[in-house]
């Protein structure tokens, strides 16, 4: 892929403390054991440990969509966790994966290993009577070791931005565990119990991050011809700037791609993050002060 210049720090417009449609007014700062998300339109700045960026949403049946997303920081403070993922359903299909989606990472907040969180989903979600197959990408971030793993089910891959490099590139699966078996990384809900890869990356500041849903990749010209992932990397190339300012040029490509004044083909939704320094002190300390003091202070 062709190279870009380095980004600057992202800005931090967009959003109060839930997540909703708003304003240029701050980032959404999650609190620890915090999962936030759903299936509503939003555009935000968001806040996680060692991570900032830009969530957008867009359902194209009104406010109501078959793509969810979710946001979540563990106990500690430490871990920031973010997916996104599109379910085959509407309506009380759709609401009722993603209520069991919810609960299921608000109990996952502080596993570290996103497979075994993708497992667990996995085993829920089929064992419900009716419910719809569900592709996801789930990213974790340790920002004490800088470390970034990510795993899909059955979803798009996502990109990678190297600040040394000045260059973004695809960020494919990780490698299979040996003994998985032939069934890896399959949508969630299948009843066929996959396995997941796990990719990881130690991450400098300044990189970048971007996860989006398929809405994104089949936007269709009016000739019929898909945004795909050449759209994205043109965007992604050809601009630079703030997590905002890049997530904006990525919805304006989308909106000219599509030749009109808004997006009603699919369900869009992406995630586009930077990462930044962390929680300031050493990571046992804030284990203490989230875990042990704050209890105690009743807070």
């Amino acid at each position: 892929m062709s190279t870009v210049g380095p980004p600057s720090s992202p800005s931090v417009s967009g959003t109060g403390p839930a997540l909703h449609t708003t304003a240029a007014t701050g980032a959404s700062r999650l609190a620890c054991n915090e999962v936030r998300g759903g299936n509503h339109t939003t555009r935000e700045s968001v806040e996680l440990p060692g991570l900032h960026g830009m969530l957008y949403s867009n359902p194209c049946t009104g406010a109501r969509g078959g793509d969810v997303h979710y946001l979540s920081v563990c106990g500690s403070g430490l871990i920031g966790r973010v997916c996104v993922a599109d379910i085959a359903g509407h309506g009380d299909t759709l609401a009722a994966v993603g209520a069991e989606m919810h609960a299921h990472l608000r109990r996952s907040v502080d596993t570290l290993d996103e497979r075994r969180v993708l497992k667990g989903l996995d085993r829920r979600l089929s064992s419900e009577h009716g419910r719809a197959m569900t592709t996801a990408a789930i990213l974790t971030y340790y920002p004490p070791a800088r470390r970034l793993t990510v795993s899909y089910a059955g979803h798009p891959r996502g990109w990678v931005f190297r600040a040394d490099r000045h260059e973004w590139s695809r960020l494919e699966a990780g490698e299979p565990t040996p003994g998985s078996g032939p069934l890896v990384d399959l949508p969630l809900a299948t009843g066929l119990s996959p396995t997941f890869a796990r990719r990881k990356l130690r991450v400098g500041l300044g990189d970048r991050i971007l996860l989006v849903t398929d809405g994104v990749l089949e936007a269709p010209s009016p000739e019929g011809d898909e945004f795909g992932a050449e759209g994205v990397a043109r965007v992604l190339q050809q601009h630079e700037g703030s997590c905002d300012t890049v997530g904006d040029a990525l919805l304006t490509a989308l909106l000219a791609h599509v030749q009109g004044d808004a997006l009603t083909h699919d369900d869009v939704t992406f995630f586009l993050g930077e990462f930044v320094d962390g929680p300031a002190g050493p990571a046992l300390w804030h284990v203490m002060r989230n875990r042990v003091i704050r209890p105690l202070l009743g807070r």
